[in-house]
């Protein structure tokens, strides 16, 4: 085998896992590809929206159209006038959360998690602050007729309150003479981040109930995370995953008997479980900012019922692996097609953690964990790139003896059976040296997925200037540092191909250290690490050779 098929290899590889990380960045499509409308699933356009002038958050919602929404109509009659004559907003707080609904259209205004802060240390809202105009928040109704979902929406209903054993219910109800009616019931407190919803309307056309636009509201510091990932749509439905854009895909997605439908990011979950209900929706709005600033916005929603009645569970909380797998919706937490290492290796991160109290240190002692696991075939690695720098000669003789290889098949093909019989004669297995690059990909993309979405690490300081292992480095320190201990460790392998190789191989850490710059900083941690432990090894192997030569023989 020819020493520039190693280089291929190398280079291969190192392009394959540098464009594992790079496309879901540049092509947000490729890793969440907007859903086709299959027999289960249909797909039809939904009319964007217009914007008041001065901020994108005074978008104006534009209800679908009537074939968007598959409830009959519903004959209504006259009735008596319900409605509050104030705006009155309800709190219920428990262990997890603070719930704040708001009688003006009876929808959840806010809902912060106790356990999980921001930056500015404040509690994380997964209920994004819309300006005074608005009243899109979650639990509107959208209704085929826009005037029945502006009146449903800006009505102020009057609410009851009951506590029974810890339960909460709230009970919104609101009718006008002419006999358009809502009736909408929350009850909180029996599951954590888990709670009930009933909704009724009568009205001459059919709706459905949504939450979003989007969720929560950024920090500066996490927009600026590379790995950062916010506001698509989910759905599952028999078990599977579908994932959708909030900037690529269909205006708007349907989707019949599902078991869950939401939005997401990394760390965070909202969404609504239907218990009797009609189709499960996925709405992609544009809404327009100050100049020409379009930002893609997704609403999830459920259909009504013939009757017009909608009846789940609503889930507003952290993806927590323990919590998610509970509930059912242990696909939402999303590692990868290594989800099954990254689980491994959070399981063993947080038993770690127990003893170091520190996330950093925690990755720093699993590391070396994983590189005694992994040093027989590294060991192995490095022999066989001894050998290959010891019969270098030969090879060049071999090389030499077919000059014409390059441009000649049948010479091509005769120096490589000599160059196998020569393998075979000293023992050397040319693919050993790519063996343990190949296990370690596995492992650094478990590593980047379990950083990167992984809620347990979200915050989680190191030292010094690392306040959150899931974000990246500030100062680019760690960077630096993989990036030069990568050179010296390239310095310090075995030669076994030409200069060219040599410098390919050289030049590849600058590649690594460009990409993983903005990378979360416990994942430089972990390659930084590993760098430093196959110096030290590569050093001890090196001495070890040079004072007892003749074991290199015996390997």
């Amino acid at each position: 085998m020819e020493k520039r098929i190693f280089v291929a290899i190398g280079v291969s590889i190192a392009f394959l896992w540098l464009w594992a990380i790079v496309a879901p960045r540049l092509f947000p499509e490729l890793a969440k590809p907007a859903v086709k409308p299959t027999s289960a699933a249909t797909s039809t356009s939904a009319p964007r929206t217009s914007a008041s002038a001065g901020s994108p958050s005074g978008a104006r919602i534009v209800p679908p159209s009537p074939a968007a929404i598959v409830a009959p109509r519903t004959e209504i009659e006259p009735v008596a006038a319900v409605s509050a004559d104030a705006i009155r907003e309800t709190v219920i707080e428990t262990p997890d959360y603070v719930a704040r609904f708001s009688n003006r259209g009876a929808q959840l205004v806010s809902f912060q998690l106790r356990n999980y802060r921001t930056h500015a240390n404040g509690p994380v809202d997964l209920v994004k602050r819309r300006a005074a105009s608005r009243t899109d928040y979650p639990f509107a109704i959208e209704s085929a007729s826009a005037d029945v979902s502006r009146r449903l929406n800006s009505a102020l209903y009057e609410v009851s309150e009951l506590e029974d054993r810890g339960v909460r219910t709230l009970q919104y109800k609101f009718s006008s003479p002419d006999g358009l009616r809502a009736t909408k019931t929350f009850r909180l407190g029996r599951n954590q981040y888990l709670f009930d919803f009933t909704i009724e309307v009568k009205a001459p056309s059919p709706y459905r109930v949504v939450i979003g636009p989007g969720i929560r509201n950024l920090e500066k510091r996490e927009l600026a995370n590379a790995a950062l990932i916010t506001g698509n749509g989910v759905v599952q439905r028999e078990g599977k995953l579908k994932l959708l854009s909030r900037e690529k895909g269909d205006r708007l997605s349907i989707f019949e008997e599902s078991e869950f439908v939401g939005i997401e990011d990394n760390y965070f979950l909202t969404g609504l479980r239907p218990s009797k209900a009609g189709a499960s929706t996925i709405r992609r709005v544009k809404f327009r900012g100050d100049g020409k600033s379009v930002r893609e916005e997704i609403y999830a929603g459920l259909n009504a019922t013939g009757e017009g009645s909608v009846t789940g569970s609503a889930f507003f909380g952290p993806k927590e692996t323990h919590l998610l797998d509970n509930y059912g919706l242990g696909k939402m937490l999303q590692y990868g097609m290594f989800g099954a290492i990254a689980r491994v290796l959070l399981a063993m991160l947080t038993w770690i953690n127990q003893f170091t109290r520190n996330f950093g240190f925690a990755i720093i002692v699993l590391t070396i964990f994983i590189k005694v696991v992994l040093y027989p075939l590294q060991h192995k690695s490095i022999v066989s790139m001894k050998k290959m720098q010891k019969v270098q000669p030969k090879m060049e003789a071999i090389k030499s003896k077919y000059k014409k290889a390059k441009t000649d098949p049948e010479q091509r093909q005769k120096m490589n059976v000599e160059m196998m019989k020569l393998y075979q004669v000293e023992g050397i297995n040319p693919m050993s040296g790519c063996l343990p690059i190949l296990l370690q990909l596995p492992i650094l993309w478990g590593f980047y997925n379990l950083l990167s979405r992984a809620i347990e690490l979200r915050g989680a300081p190191f030292i010094l200037w690392i306040h959150d292992l899931s974000e990246m480095d500030p100062y680019y320190i760690t960077p630096v540092l993989m990036t030069i201990t990568m050179f010296i460790q390239t310095w310090m392998m075995p030669s076994t191909g030409d200069p060219a190789q040599r410098k390919i191989f050289l030049v590849m850490p600058i590649f690594f250290g460009y990409f993983f710059k903005e990378m979360p900083s416990g994942l430089v941690l972990y390659w930084l690490v590993q760098n430093v432990l196959t110096i030290l090894q590569q050093w001890i192997m090196n001495k070890w050779w040079k004072e007892h030569p003749a074991e290199l023989a015996k390997e």
